[in-house]
């Protein structure tokens, strides 16, 4: 993947989560950067990334909710 492809895919799945979520773009993109900090950047599968966040956040609600 060229770094124009890699650009564009990290853009688009901060916009992405940042309207399936419903937090700013800001608040996504600092979670996604945490999410990226620990792999090589030339390894990242973007929408495997994407869907990893995704349930990620999903658990950890459905965790609170349960703790209610």
């Amino acid at each position: 993947m060229n770094k124009k492809t890699k650009q564009s895919s990290y853009l688009t799945i901060i916009n992405d989560l940042s309207e399936e979520i419903g937090i700013s773009t800001e608040e996504t993109k600092s979670l996604v950067d945490v999410a990226i900090s620990s792999v090589d950047p030339r390894d990242i599968n973007y929408e495997q990334l994407k869907q990893e966040i995704t349930t990620f956040l999903v658990i950890n609600i459905f965790f609170l909710i349960c703790k209610l």
